[in-house]
């Protein structure tokens, strides 16, 4: 956790920068919109929110939307852009992945977005968001397919080297979800 507070605070401000080196953002957020459909989000949790793409994204198709992150620094990059976005419903706050408040339930959509390749533990972090959804509620996850670029542990503190279809929905279903959908997007 340490690492990860200290890597964030170092590259918050180009955190953007970093994510686009992988499948074109245009390509991720059309496919993440495409996968919500058009119901409407009553309660937004993006977990891991880093720099708040995902809250400028969907909050303003939700009622409430929180923003939660370890790292002050990502914070205050995220609550910088969504003020500059002018998202009024959207909250942001400090927090830890594996220790989701219990005051917090019921979100009708979670999102980890390009979180869990960051983590030692990615199952506990989705039984932890699976506690928080309301009846119904959907789990968004977004992160990288299988590679072997190894550069990326050590460059960007990655722990994993992305998931499996299988092995995503092998967590899920430890949680007590069904993988619904699941959309690839390879590089151009």
């Amino acid at each position: 956790a340490h690492q990860a507070e200290q890597y964030f605070a170092r590259h918050a401000a180009e955190w953007d920068r970093i994510r686009s080196m992988h499948v074109p953002e245009s390509r991720v957020e059309a496919a993440i919109v495409g996968m919500l459909g058009t119901r409407r989000i009553e309660t937004l949790l993006d977990v891991g929110t880093g720099t708040g793409r995902m809250l400028e994204l969907l909050a303003p198709a939700a009622t409430r939307a929180v923003g939660l992150d370890i790292s002050p620094a990502m914070l205050a990059v995220a609550r910088a852009n969504v003020e500059k976005a002018g998202l009024r419903n959207v909250q942001l706050r400090q927090g830890d992945i594996y220790a989701l408040s219990p005051a917090e339930t019921n979100f009708s959509l979670i999102v980890l977005h390009q979180v869990l390749h960051f983590l030692d533990d990615p199952g506990r972090a989705i039984r932890e968001a699976a506690r928080l959804l309301a009846p119904g509620g959907r789990l968004l996850i977004v992160d990288l397919a299988p590679h072997a670029q190894e550069r990326l542990r050590t460059e960007f503190n990655h722990r994993r080297l992305g998931f499996a279809t299988e092995e995503i929905a092998g967590l899920l279903a430890d949680a007590g979800l069904d993988a619904a959908a699941t959309t690839a997007l390879g590089p151009e």
